[in-house]
């Protein structure tokens, strides 16, 4: 995996969280590699429960809303970079 701003490492405090980073990034790698319509809509589905689980931290007092923008917007633009 390359290095990215958010380490799913640093979420073994949200078990649910960690694992959505997780999956989203191999999802990204793996349609960074093969452009496929069925690899990008499962990278879109990903990112859409990635943002959900965010959401869930922010509620549960894990994160932010500061925070939780921050990395909705770097995978967003994660994801939409690699669109073009």
């Amino acid at each position: 995996m390359n290095e990215y701003k958010y380490d799913p490492r640093n979420f073994e405090d949200s078990p649910g969280l960690r694992a959505e980073i997780e999956d989203f990034y191999n999802l990204f790698e793996k349609y960074h590699g093969v452009k496929t319509k069925s690899n990008r809509n499962y990278l879109d589905k990903q990112r859409r429960d990635l943002f959900f689980s965010i959401k869930h931290r922010v509620v549960e007092g894990r994160l932010t809303e500061t925070q939780a923008q921050e990395m909705r917007d770097y995978f967003g633009d994660l994801f939409d970079k690699e669109q073009e």
